[in-house]
């Protein structure tokens, strides 16, 4: 692929100018940046600048060119006052063993429904294993240019402020992506004389995430990290039939080759604002090298993607105590797929009556920055009410962000439609977000998931608890589920979180090939084979203007993902099966993506930060039907059948 052509791919239809291209391709050879770091620094401009048009225009550029120098410089003046990196390896104290606490990994799910999972791997055609097949995803390449929200103030709406005027807002409801475009239509929603039903049915026990946060046990702690890489080690041994003697400390010198499976981590001192596969390092159970770290040679490695807190499965030698040389990555195996019964399916048939459902997803925040006007959620819900009519509507979180700069100031407005006034936010989320909630259609079943960002939620830590949906005021068809949440649409088993992976997760690469890739199916394939629906450790941290004095921005550390580490067994995939269909709000570009036959969606958010109208992703699923070949059949010990919703799903990314 030539230069044009991948910055075209990566920037858009309105890349295709020769000034532009040039402009791209001096900054790409100055940074030394590939054409994706460069995308990915545009995105991060944009981001930044959302007060402005950020089109690529000429002037456009200039500002981007700056943003480009002014990054340079400050990571130049960090580093020379850097110390020194250390060479030597942290050796832990050994503390006690790994089975002085229960582990949290493959917790019981006696509260919920029967789980079914079959191996997919043997006896399938190459259309229904691994890779993604390509479907047809029609980008309409016009970018949002929304520089802030022009409500109409009315007796209706809670405005404070007016804001400046919308250009080339875009109407409600056009699709801006869409994801097997041609191969389902667009779902009819419900029907008042069909009794079509889709029924819910959540895949997690609730007791489990009651637990009290701010108080980790250092010990417990500690457990549930080695069990993190006993559990893969297992899952590497079967699957690459491997024996106990194949397994070796990767610590200890030896002229021999192991095969060693352990935690990616920053060398010894080492900022995670510096990695590189320079200054990585493979942190080994008790188990397998008594916690001890060892600094990693990938001299041999021609291709490889790391990142902190990946769980790996290496193969190499330690000849000189210092180094662990690794001739070898094992990939590690995907999960396996959820599979239904001939029966189960026929059950579902017959509860929507052979006709398609169809979901909708929103992302919070559902509050501009500026003015604390509820106009877009108003008109969003009316046209769920007359126009869309979903079976379900997925509401993630935050809904009061308690990071929202009225709230940070204290400067909540008054409502002048409030006889007596809001004094908690919680009473700000009853008297003024619940009444617009509570018009939605009482067929449409509505799931809240929290943000470890709302100011509604009592458990500021992930894995969260779930949202109380009395103590909010709201009718019987809500329903307050946890973060991360696993539950079944019908037969259509689905996975959401509401922490931003696809921004946390910094990846240290080597290889051409790799990096070429679409940077979201790699954090797609990653979390796949880790398992688990928030894979870095420790987690992504955000950081707080504070002031600027003379150019120089101060930052303080604000909320990030706010690990509770004893329960991270909690963020695994329930049932140690991958969901049909995977839902992670991000703050990057929405997309919908098909990685692995699972189906993965950022519906963006809800609503810019200056007002202007956000995305959200609308579902279609077509009726699962034996008769056609959208279903694959596993033969085994009982005859089920694979659900493909990547095959009779379509994802639409339309404007709020």
């Amino acid at each position: 692929m030539s230069t044009k052509s991948e910055i075209v791919v990566h920037f858009g239809p309105e890349a295709d100018e020769p000034e532009i291209v040039s402009e791209l391709e001096k900054l790409t050879k100055l940074h030394a940046l590939s054409i994706e770091d460069l995308y990915i620094r545009w995105e991060q401009f944009s981001y930044q600048k959302h007060d402005i048009n950020t089109d690529l225009s000429a002037g456009n550029l200039d500002k981007f060119k700056q943003f480009l120098q002014h990054q340079m410089e400050k990571k130049a003046a960090k580093i020379s006052t850097a110390s020194t990196f250390s060479s030597a390896s942290k050796r832990p104290k050994v503390i006690r063993g790994l089975n002085s606490s229960p582990s949290l990994f493959g917790f019981s799910l006696s509260k919920t429904a029967n789980l079914k999972k079959r191996k997919i791997n043997e006896g399938l055609t190459s259309d229904d294993k691994g890779d993604a097949l390509p479907l047809n995803f029609s980008t309409n390449s016009e970018k949002d240019t929304g520089l802030g929200s022009s409500p109409n103030t009315t007796a209706s709406e809670l405005v404070t402020a007016p804001a400046s005027p919308l250009k080339d807002e875009k109407e409600s409801g056009e699709i801006l992506d869409s994801l097997n475009l041609e191969n389902v239509e667009i779902a009819q929603g419900l029907v008042t004389d069909v009794d079509n039903k889709l029924k819910i049915a959540p895949f997690y026990d609730p007791e489990k995430y009651h637990f009290r946060t701010m108080r980790q046990n250092l010990l417990d702690v500690a457990d549930v990290l080695d069990e993190q890489i006993e559990m893969f080690k297992t899952i590497v041994q079967d699957h690459y039939g491997l024996s106990a003697s194949d397994f070796g400390d990767p610590t200890i010198q030896s002229q021999s080759e192991v095969h060693s499976v352990g935690r990616i981590v920053p060398e010894l001192s080492a900022s995670d604002e510096f990695l590189n596969i320079e200054s990585l390092a493979l942190e080994t159970s008790r188990m397998g090298g008594v916690g001890r770290r060892i600094r990693l040679d990938l001299t041999n490695i021609n291709e490889v993607s790391f990142f902190c807190g990946q769980i790996v499965a290496l193969k190499g030698k330690n000849a000189n105590s210092e180094y662990f040389t690794v001739s070898e990555v094992l990939p590690l195996p995907y999960p396996d797929s959820p599979v239904s019964t001939s029966e189960e399916l026929h059950e579902t048939n017959i509860l929507m009556n052979g006709a398609p459902s169809k979901i909708i997803i929103t992302s919070g925040p559902y509050i501009a920055d500026d003015c604390f006007s509820l106009s877009h959620l108003e008109n969003f819900v009316e046209r769920m009410n007359g126009e869309v009519k979903p079976h379900v509507l997925i509401m993630f979180g935050p809904f009061i962000d308690i990071s929202h700069p009225m709230i940070a100031n204290g400067t909540i407005p008054d409502f002048p439609n409030l006889k007596v006034q809001p004094k908690t936010l919680d009473e700000v989320f009853i008297k003024v977000i619940a009444p617009v909630l509570k018009k939605i259609e009482s067929q449409i079943q509505v799931i809240l998931i929290p943000s470890t960002r709302d100011a509604l939620s009592k458990h500021a830590a992930y894995p969260q608890d779930s949202l109380n949906r009395k103590e909010l005021h709201l009718p019987k068809n809500f329903k307050c589920f946890t973060n991360p949440a696993t539950f079944q649409l019908n037969e259509v088993f689905f996975g959401c979180s509401n922490v931003d992976i696809f921004k946390d997760l910094k990846e240290i690469t080597k290889g051409g090939s790799i990096s070429m890739r679409n940077r979201f199916d790699r954090i797609s394939e990653h979390l796949l084979r880790q398992r688990r629906f928030y894979p870095v450790f420790p987690g992504g941290t955000k950081k707080k203007l504070l002031s600027e004095i003379q150019g120089e921005k101060v930052y303080e550390q604000a909320s990030g993902a706010d690990l509770e580490v004893s329960y991270l067994g909690l963020t695994e995939f329930v049932g140690n099966f991958a969901p049909d269909v995977i839902v992670i709000p991000s703050e990057l570009q929405r997309f919908a993506r098909v990685v692995q036959n699972v189906v993965m969606i950022n519906p963006g958010r809800f609503i810019k930060p200056t007002g202007a109208k956000g995305t959200y992703a609308q579902i279609s699923i077509k009726c699962p039907n034996l008769e056609d070949n959208t279903l694959t059949k596993v033969e085994g010990e009982s005859t089920v059948f694979l659900h493909n919703v990547w095959k009779r799903a379509r994802v639409d990314l339309a404007t709020v």
